[in-house]
């Protein structure tokens, strides 16, 4: 697995950047970069802007695994504890969608997402002062700079709507909120500047952890989903399925290969690796497994977050044949007789076989996309009333099923509501579902949001923190259905 780079600073430009972080401090972005190159001249050239890169994807990492699985797996109901009343996890209140649990669990801070987007703001900045600049080299750092900004607004419009646009590396202005619709043409602009400066491919020590042109389209299919544009979304799906260099994983009792990473599905994925420490105590694996697999301080079963009974007996009906039940799912429920329990597997590989006195020892990939997500994409998209293409949807969702071993679909029922459900089914655990329901407009149908008007009110959107809003002189308001 690829290193993400974290590097040393000097003293000149610790003090510079100190001085910055003064001024804006009081600002509500609060940027603070802090991964930059070592020369007192900073960024002078492309392998100062590769290693500027590198923190931009390290700072990514730590952004992201946390918010998504808990404000998107969680809160659409497909994980939940034992009990929803006793020994509870801090989590556990999530799909209630209170303010009070998103807030406690860090669902009100958008501050490591814009630490993202200032290191990205920087490295733009800086390229064009750069001479001597390999012409191939600058376009692929222009594109994953792009690539990254881009995927990090893309989580805040998903989790707060409208959000402020920064396009500086420290700006000590108060900036307002734009409207989702501004903040997604940037996203889209963003997103054409990497597919026309990034190669398909690169290296295979770079699979999947690095931007490509086909991850760039991967997202921008999800943002036209999201926009409700199946026509745009289709094309890019079809431009990553036809020409991006993926292949499914075939062997289906190695499935767990694909979180392990660079696979030959991977499409990107935030890279982990113990032999560079880069394992994290993130919840994803700290509460969906228990030993031997992860310590987690000894919690007890009770509080650890499984797929309730009846999510998992639809997405797995009994005595239907499907593989993903023995790969994504551990069968042992450590004290529990009854097996409807089974905590997610799919995160369980070691920094060592049998090491469980680390609570670090998880070095499993995050995956943001891989190709089986963007062939269901694909599907949906198909499927929609825009293109009205059924038959196709139906071969790529029983490629799908066929690489499981799950019967294939023939017909009958919602074709939308069943890819939708495969979604599920395929990508549990990997920061997708909440996002789809609020896609597909079917958040109040899957999830315990049933309030009236949900869309239009904005009750799945995020609560914004005070402290956020106090720090911008209250320029930033609370989004309307948490006031």
């Amino acid at each position: 697995m690829k290193n993400i780079i974290f590097l040393k600073r000097k003293s000149t430009l610790f003090i510079i950047l100190c001085i910055c972080i003064t001024f804006s401090c009081k600002k509500v972005l609060n940027p603070d970069v802090i991964q930059l190159p070592t020369s007192e001249n900073a960024f002078s050239s492309g392998a100062d802007i590769d290693k500027g890169i590198a923190a931009a994807y390290g700072f990514l990492r730590i952004a992201v695994p946390d918010k998504v699985f808990l404000f998107n797996d969680v809160r659409a109901n497909t994980f939940a504890s034992y009990s929803d009343n006793v020994n509870v996890a801090v989590e556990t209140p999530i799909p209630r969608n209170t303010q009070t649990s998103l807030l406690a669990n860090g669902g009100g801070d958008w501050r490591s997402f814009y630490k993202v987007i200032s290191q990205c703001n920087l490295i733009l900045e800086k390229i064009p002062t750069i001479a001597n600049y390999d012409a191939e080299t600058k376009k692929r750092h222009l594109g994953e700079a792009s690539f990254i900004r881009a995927l990090s607004y893309f989580y805040l419009v998903r989790f707060w709507g409208d959000v402020p646009i920064n396009l500086k590396s420290i700006d000590i202005d108060i900036i307002k909120r734009n409207p989702q619709t501004e903040v997604l043409q940037l996203i889209n602009k963003d997103l054409d500047i990497a597919i026309a400066n990034l190669k398909p491919f690169y290296n295979a020590g770079d699979r999947a952890v690095r931007a490509t042109k086909g991850a760039a389209w991967a997202i921008k299919a999800h943002v036209k989903a999201w926009q409700q544009d199946y026509s745009s979304c289709e094309k890019l799906c079809d431009s990553v399925i036809t020409n991006g260099q993926y292949t499914m994983v075939k062997d289906t009792t190695n499935l767990i290969s694909i979180f392990i990473g660079k696979t030959s599905e991977g499409i990107f994925e935030l890279n982990n690796d113990a032999s560079l420490k880069e394992v994290q105590m993130n919840r994803i694996y700290y509460r969906t497994m228990h030993l031997p697999y992860y310590n987690n301080g000894g919690i007890g079963a009770q509080v650890l977050l499984f797929p309730p009974p009846d999510m998992r007996s639809q997405m797995f009906p009994k005595g239907v044949r499907d593989a993903r039940l023995r790969t994504w799912f551990v069968a042992n429920t450590f004290g529990y007789t009854s097996t409807n329990y089974p905590y997610l597997g799919k995160y369980r590989t070691l920094q060592a076989s049998g090491d469980t006195t680390s609570k670090n020892i998880n070095e499993s990939n995050v995956i943001i996309t891989r190709l089986p997500d963007i062939m269901l994409l694909r599907a949906e998209a198909l499927a929609s009333s825009q293109l009205n293409r059924t038959p196709e949807a139906i071969t790529l969702l029983n490629k799908v099923r066929e690489r499981a071993y799950a019967p294939l679909y023939l017909g009958g029922g919602s074709i939308q509501d069943t890819i939708l459900l495969e979604r599920r089914k395929e990508l549990l655990g990997e920061g997708q579902i909440f996002f789809d329901l609020v896609r597909t407009r079917k958040l109040d149908k899957y999830s315990r949001i049933t309030d009236a008007n949900w869309y239009a009110r904005g009750a799945w959107l995020l609560p914004i923190d005070q402290s956020i809003i106090a720090k911008s002189n209250f320029v930033i308001t609370q989004n309307s259905f948490w006031q």
